[in-house]
């Protein structure tokens, strides 16, 4: 049977407090028993130690030097708490008696040194045992005091059932308390969880009120309110994605359509249609790119990808990236400048790093002004590798590059120009350079260029080598 949390915190209060309350009734209890008794067998040794007071050690049989002390008022009369004293020698017969023991004897058991309860008339009773050793060290009788202990030991019992009464019930009243308290201590929880089910999709905007105390409690609802925030942020995100996407694929299929429903109106030349087909190919060709980028950056945002990241010479990756890019950059009469003056080496994934490389590199070349130059630097710091791309062409603003790495986005100079592209590279760049641990950042004046710059960490490469 599953316990509400209320009930469940109420047990564990129980529990911790019922164990601590019957050790503290034990020890109650053992008290007053031990104090009870403490006291009756103080009085038994000095009675005790006052009859042997009266006895002379010097003979081998027991003599009386004073027989006033049995003749004594708590001797004779039977009080509420009467002490009864007996001598007896070594053979257990009766020397001398106080007169309150009437027809009655006190037991002798030979061995016994400590106290302890006995009966005499049917009444129970504290018995103190003393041998009698005269000064040669000869055993010549036994003393024998007892005082009744029915009133200490009727207290002791209703002590007993006191306890054993008002255990149970205090822990009724305990669990009562506990669950109310537990009850007040849940009841913000009660209010986060009857909040939190008002949250629906249409609601995402919505956020639990935080309550006074900055407890646990105040933190757990600052824990749901950061969720409710990434979860509106990446719902949000999906949604202009999608928006966005419908919009890129939107565009080249109105192409398509409307170029195919102007040829079909009349009879044209064959050339007309080669060049309208040509052109149809070329916006189907976009829509491939379009899809590939799409998959590729759904793929690195699954974290489906595992990084391979080992010690590589990066002069080796970008003169690649170069190559590769060569006929691009000289169809818009670009010169790519890269100096090589020493090796660097980094530690990266090369596969992804070509991908990082190839976009920043394509993107200087697209935004850049025909008949221009690119200028990729590398140099290190104590601690860095960086690799800087600079272009001369149009630039960005502030506001701009803090927008760089969303994705579909391309800043209206970029729509403006026949550049081409999708706003989707610098997405995959940013993604991909977080997996390695790669710093990107921006430096841009509009009309004057943009320079990018990837910062690899040399501690990563001493990482590598242990691996």
């Amino acid at each position: 049977m599953s316990l509400s949390l209320r009930n469940r915190i109420a047990l564990f209060y129980l529990s911790a407090t019922s164990v601590i309350t019957l050790l503290l009734f034990v020890v109650i209890y053992q008290v007053v028993y031990d104090t009870s008794f403490k006291t009756l067998d103080e009085r038994l040794e000095f009675e005790a130690l006052d009859i042997l007071d009266d006895i002379d050690m010097n003979l081998d049989s027991i003599y009386f030097t004073d027989e006033s002390e049995w003749s004594e008022k708590e001797h004779s009369n039977v009080e509420v708490y009467p002490i009864f004293a007996e001598v007896a020698n070594t053979e257990k017969i009766s020397l001398k008696k106080t007169p309150n023991l009437k027809n009655d004897s006190l037991s002798i058991t030979p061995g016994i040194t400590e106290n302890f309860n006995s009966r005499i008339s049917d009444k129970p009773i504290r018995l103190l045992q003393r041998p009698i050793i005269n000064r040669k060290g000869k055993l010549i009788g036994y003393i024998i005091v007892a005082i009744p202990v029915e009133g200490a030991i009727n207290v002791i019992s209703s002590l007993k059932n006191v306890l054993l009464i008002s255990y149970p019930v205090l822990l009724m009243i305990l669990f009562f308390i506990s669950r109310y308290i537990a009850g007040k201590s849940i009841t913000p929880l009660k209010k986060i969880n009857d909040e939190a089910q008002k949250i629906t999709k249409e609601s995402l905007g919505t956020r639990i009120d935080l309550p006074k105390n900055k407890d646990e409690i105040f933190e757990l609802a600052g824990t749901i309110n950061g969720l409710m925030n990434r979860l509106e942020d990446a719902v949000l995100r999906e949604k202009q994605f999608t928006a966005d996407a419908s919009h890129e694929l939107r565009t080249p299929l109105s192409v398509i359509k409307g170029t195919l429903e102007v040829l079909i109106r009349k009879p044209r030349d064959v050339s007309q249609y080669q060049n309208k087909i040509q052109y149809c190919i070329k916006e189907v060709d976009r829509i491939g790119v379009l899809i590939d980028q799409l998959l590729l950056l759904a793929r690195f945002e699954s974290e489906e990808v595992h990084t391979n990241e080992i010690k590589i010479e990066l002069n080796q990756n970008v003169q690649y990236c170069i190559h590769r890019l060569y006929e691009y950059a000289g169809d818009k009469g670009i010169i790519i400048n890269f100096n090589e003056d020493k090796k660097y080496f980094v530690c990266a994934d090369p596969s992804l790093l070509d991908i990082i490389l190839e976009n920043l590199l394509s993107n200087a070349i697209k935004y850049s002004n025909e008949s221009k130059q690119i200028d990729v630097i590398l140099a290190e710091t104590k601690n860095e590798v960086i690799c800087s791309i600079k272009d001369y062409g149009i630039g960005m603003s502030k506001e701009q590059i803090m927008r760089v790495f969303d994705r579909f986005y391309r800043s209206d100079e970029a729509r403006s120009t026949e550049a081409g592209g999708h706003g989707i590279g610098m997405a995959i760049v940013k993604r991909l350079a977080d997996l390695q641990k790669i710093k990107v950042s921006f430096s841009s004046e509009i009309l004057k260029g943009t320079t990018v710059s990837l910062s690899f960490d040399k501690k990563d490469i001493d990482k590598s080598l242990l691996l």
